[in-house]
């Protein structure tokens, strides 16, 4: 979670596969090699229909098989025997530490290792009126934010857990640091995803049971966080400039920022290629219109078809049972996970992730989440398989 937000950097020449990838890889296999024993292998037959069908599909087409291609495979296999260190090995906390740690820290030296030439390739600035758009290494805006979103979605939950008034005061500088870090990009999805995570917490917050002085204290450090924001400059001149972006829209389109012309021309894609909405294009670097999809749930079907996908929903179904096995959700809960949803996946709704480590990355971080909250404590995910089974109450 760390050196996720400096994946793209981490490469020996700018085109090249990323360490970070190679290094995911590994952990993979080794948790394969060392985790098997014993563990259910059942989310192997829809990740094998997956390469079969993937594979059929490139010779029709005469596709290459890329790099990215066997890794995607690989993870297929064997991503879900990480089950053990996740639950074992992890905490959240320690998870959401550092990935707010790594996504601050590349958001700031990326603003000024940007006039060294070997790395100033790696970075993008957009220009924006009198502005300018940041991305870290990312290179995108929005992906950029992405990240920060998930990490924002993971602080908070952890600040509606915590106790301790010297970790409210950490998780809310987290807070404030992850929001400086997202209004660099200019971002309105990061805005409008920011402000539902933000109404879903208050919401939380206000209506569940515990004691009065932790959420006294909790509402205290919102509202000196909140001044703070509106008094600073570093704020509120990115907030205007997100504001100004929405000013210009007229229409849907306009507000989506072309995303659903760009939906319609898929779709029209698939209503003139029944071939492909039905077995996809076998995860090839294919686009309609010269466009990507802007869209996971589209870019899923467009590349493995309606048949794929629902391989690849069934290997999550595997995925989700094999590390909640009999596990319940509480009732109480259901607000956290949402919360967790909407920062984790709700910026996939307009973004491209299927071809990206975050593609696995991120839900991992969302069950590391989930599992957090249906532990007894707050301080660890040691959950031990043989006290899986949680009530519901």
């Amino acid at each position: 979670m760390f050196f996720l937000p400096f994946a793209p950097l981490l490469k020996i020449y700018y085109g090249t596969i990323s360490f970070f990838t190679l290094a995911l890889l590994c952990v993979y296999v080794i948790s394969a090699f060392f985790g098997s024993k014993g563990q259910d292998v059942r989310h192997f037959i829809p990740a094998l229909l997956i390469t079969a069908l993937s594979m059929l599909v490139k010779l029709a087409y005469n596709e290459s098989f890329s790099n990215s291609y066997f890794l995607f495979i690989v993870t297929l296999l064997f991503l879900p025997f990480i089950k053990n260190e996740i639950l074992k090995k992890y905490d959240f906390l320690s998870l959401t530490l550092f990935f707010v740690l790594g996504i601050t820290i590349a958001a700031i030296t990326s603003q000024f290792l940007i006039y060294f030439p070997s790395i100033m390739q790696f970075i993008n600035r957009i220009d924006f009126y009198d502005s300018v758009r940041l991305a870290g290494y990312y290179g995108d805006p929005n992906f950029y934010s992405a990240h920060i979103s998930a990490a924002l979605a993971g602080t908070l939950i952890l600040l509606l857990k915590s106790g301790s008034k010297k970790r409210i005061v950490a998780l809310v500088v987290m807070v404030l640091v992850l929001l400086y870090c997202g209004l660099l990009s200019i971002s309105k999805s990061f805005l409008l995803i920011s402000v539902c995570l933000f109404l879903l917490w208050i919401s939380k917050l206000l209506f569940t049971k515990g004691k009065i002085s932790l959420k006294f204290s909790i509402v205290s450090m919102a509202i000196v966080a909140a001044i703070f924001l509106l008094s600073s400059t570093i704020f509120t001149d990115s907030v205007n400039l997100i504001l100004s972006r929405f000013s210009n829209d007229n229409s849907l389109s306009d507000f989506t920022t072309k995303r659903t012309d760009i939906w319609l021309n898929y779709f029209k894609h698939f209503i003139d290629n029944p071939a492909i909405f039905l077995f996809g294009h076998g995860y090839s670097s294919v686009l309609v219109y010269e466009k990507a999809a802007h869209n996971t749930l589209i870019q899923l079907i467009f590349q493995f078809g309606i048949v794929g996908f629902s391989f690849y929903v069934l290997w999550l179904l595997f995925l989700l049972k094999k590390f909640f096995n009999k596990i319940l959700f509480k009732i109480n809960d259901l607000m956290s996970v949402l919360i967790l949803l909407v920062g984790c996946v709700g910026p996939w709704l307009a973004l491209d992730m299927l071809f990206l480590d975050e593609f696995f990355l991120i839900p991992i971080y969302v069950i590391s989440g989930i599992l957090f909250l249906n532990n007894d404590t707050d301080d660890s995910l040691n959950v031990q398989e043989n006290n899986a089974d949680i009530r519901v109450y």
